[in-house]
């Protein structure tokens, strides 16, 4: 982790501990079987088959040759105790934007979503909200935590064991003696913020933060809905990538402020681009389509998401055959 990540990370941890505290009194309150994909998204990839509803196929990722049964829209995009802390309060933050998207969905269908600001507006924050409530964000949440917290404790051990020293025998009139009593210390200073990282509380007053972020980023930026000219999208369980793109070279998966591009497929026939020079409608050739879809697929933790019968099952083997996700492995 670089330097400025690391301080920005610390800067922020005054903020998210009295976060913490106002959600203490609710943490465990919970919703069972929370969704990092939005239903409305899921159903937008789904087709009706008479009286069972609304279906779409979950292809599993690591076992491509499987028969993949159709599932409803609410048995996908689930990832059991995802927020492991205050989820319920959590899912009202994300409810206030979920109930805006029908009517943001519509409004493309028929054409004419860059006539009305908030609809834009909505599916910006649509791309934000996917972008951190997501497996990816999670992992990057865990790492960064696991790192700063073995580099503060290494320094307090180290570098910065003369200051630890003070502040025992300021706060208590102890000397301390040896590396164990130092790092008694050290675990003791520390102990406040494993325990909130250990129970998700840490987790839970980020992505509520990182997710404002997100937004105020997003929406500086213009917006581009894609429309194949052949071929449809599919949509991954981590649907929402960033891309940084520098020449011939692509990075998928980069911080916000890295990215050239943020990509959330909107059913079959669309696909969103946020942060953008410019707002608009633009037609992608069938090299993007298949471009994106592999995107998908090398940003998915397990799953991508198909329209039932429309054959992309086949080329998503394909896919598969050519290597693209083997440095996962």
């Amino acid at each position: 982790m670089n330097e400025g990540s690391r301080a920005q990370w610390l800067a922020a941890a005054q903020q998210i501990d009295a976060r913490i505290e106002e959600l203490r009194p609710e943490a465990d309150r919970h919703v069972v079987g929370q969704h990092v994909i939005s239903q409305v998204l899921l159903k937008r990839f789904a087709a009706r088959f008479g009286s069972n509803g609304l279906k779409l196929v979950p292809f599993n990722l690591d076992h491509p040759d499987r028969v993949h049964k159709m599932a409803s829209p609410r048995q996908c995009g689930k990832v059991p105790h995802f927020a492991r802390f205050a989820s319920a309060s959590l899912e009202q933050v994300w409810g206030k934007l979920e109930t805006r998207i029908p009517d943001a969905a519509r409004a493309v269908d028929r054409g004419d979503v860059f006539q009305h600001e908030e609809h834009v507006q909505t599916l910006k924050d649509l791309i934000a909200l996917h972008l951190v409530r997501s497996l990816n964000y999670r992992n990057v949440h865990e790492r960064i935590f696991t790192n700063i917290y073995t580099e503060t404790r290494t320094a307090l051990l180290t570098d910065r064991s003369d200051l630890l020293r003070l502040a025992v025998l300021q706060r208590s009139g102890l000397h301390l003696s040896g590396p164990q009593g130092l790092a008694t210390a050290a675990d003791q200073i520390l102990s406040p913020h494993l325990t909130n990282f250990e129970n998700g509380a840490d987790f839970r007053a980020r992505i509520e933060d990182t997710f404002a972020k997100a937004k105020e980023m997003i929406s500086e930026a213009g917006l581009e809905i894609l429309v194949p000219a052949a071929g449809e999208f599919l949509l991954g369980d981590t649907p929402a990538v960033a891309i940084q793109r520098s020449g011939n070279r692509i990075r998928i998966s980069v911080a916000i402020g890295d990215s050239t591009a943020i990509v959330l497929p909107f059913g079959p026939r669309h696909l969103l681009v946020g942060r953008t020079p410019r707002n608009g409608l633009s037609i992608a050739t069938e090299e993007t389509v298949g471009f994106l879809n592999r995107l998908q697929i090398e940003a998915a933790e397990q799953r991508v998401y198909l329209r039932p019968r429309s054959g992309l099952d086949a080329i998503v083997r394909g896919y598969l055959k050519q290597g693209i996700r083997s440095a996962r492995s």
